[in-house]
């Protein structure tokens, strides 16, 4: 017989890089075809600005999730239990909490993160500590890299396994390229928020405009939660900049694949990032890629090779690699090709989901011999 899953994760809306990957286990064949199944979406939020806002509505609802959870539970009598944890916040407590019940039901559980910071939260107080040791007891972990296990040094439990599976995206938008702009293009292409770094791409646009205002443009594009921020951005837009710098909402599908595709180099100058599905999806569109040394990143972007890794998030920094594409169309060339290569070689979605499925195998078959 099939090995019984039961999958509780965050499904979209709102679109972040937890809830587009959960959304692909939930509609993978191979995952499907390979366990027993059933999904649950353990999340209240319906949009960006929901997330981390403690309202009525959202209380009941969590309300209800848990009971959908203990109920399924007791009916599918699964031989593990998936969740994918917020690491820090409102949702780690809620989800904190279902892992807990769980636990008290007789639930073998195995938590797969999508984020980080877990290190520098459990620091903070020694409830917190305690809280998150609770949490983690008796429960195995998947990770998107082992750069990142040393944030859960303090609190997982030694006795448990902890396996790393990079995200992997669906790439077949990306078939069929359509030539890249004339006019060599840079694009963001990501959420409108302040640790995502879109003001430093335009603060950079701006330190090199002069010289180089004829042979570069910039796209930003993206969804915001914040009206302050989008109107700070579009303040940083001097009328010098207007002719280089065009900011929209959000793409999704075949148009974001067509602005990646004609677009030539990714930039995400991040300070806060874990392993960002926009990164695959610029690689996956033959993008060199800019970006900052958080996370996991720079497993993904190989310095000098497929892009750049930034030394810091700043301006300066990010338009002194800038320059660099700008006058060396050689080197734009290599790093996209690079990129795309990469690509294909370790993040596409059929390898994410047979090293996801090798490591729930692997992890049962722990949970059968414990």
């Amino acid at each position: 017989m099939k090995t019984k899953i039961l999958f509780l994760i965050q499904l979209p809306p709102p679109v972040h890089g937890a809830s587009a990957v959960n959304k692909s286990i939930q509609n993978s064949s191979h995952v499907n075809k390979s366990f027993s199944t059933k999904f649950i979406n353990i999340s209240p939020a319906t949009g960006l600005a929901d997330i981390g806002k403690i309202e009525p509505a959202k209380m009941l609802k969590m309300l209800k999730i848990l009971c959908n959870v203990v109920g399924s539970f007791r009916t599918f009598k699964p031989d593990l239990v998936y969740l994918t944890l917020s690491p820090h916040g409102l949702a780690f407590y809620k989800d904190g909490l279902i892992a807990i019940v769980l636990k008290l039901m007789g639930a073998k559980l195995v938590f797969h993160l999508h984020g980080k910071g877990i290190q520098k939260e459990a620091r903070k107080s020694w409830l917190k500590l305690q809280a998150y040791k609770l949490v983690f007891k008796k429960v195995d972990i998947i990770h998107l890299s082992d750069k990142l296990f040393s944030d859960l040094a303090e609190v997982r439990d030694p006795t448990m396994a902890i396996i790393s599976v990079a995200n992997g995206i669906d790439n077949s938008d990306y078939f069929n390229q359509p030539p890249k702009d004339k006019i060599l293009t840079f694009i963001y292409l990501s959420n409108l928020i302040r640790a995502k770094g879109a003001d430093i791409l335009i603060r950079a646009t701006a330190l090199i405009c002069k010289e180089h205002q004829k042979k570069f443009r910039v796209k930003i594009i993206g969804s915001h939660s914040s009206n302050e921020y989008v109107t700070e951005l579009n303040e940083l837009i001097t009328p010098e900049l207007t002719e280089i710098i065009n900011i929209s909402g959000p793409k999704y599908g075949k148009d974001k694949a067509l602005e990646l595709c004609t677009s030539h180099i990714f930039v995400l100058p991040t300070k806060n990032d874990c392993f960002p599905l926009s990164i695959l999806e610029a690689m996956a569109a033959g993008l060199a890629v800019i970006s900052t040394n958080e996370g996991a990143i720079s497993d993904i972007v190989e310095d000098e090779v497929t892009g750049n890794v930034l030394r810091e998030p700043s301006a300066e920094a990010l338009a002194e690699v800038m320059i660099k594409y700008i006058e060396d169309q050689e080197y734009t060339a290599s790093c996209s090709h690079m990129s795309q290569q990469k690509f294909l070689e370790n993040y596409t979605q059929h390898i994410f989901e047979r090293n996801l499925v090798l490591a729930l195998e692997r992890l049962t078959q722990r949970s059968k011999i414990q």
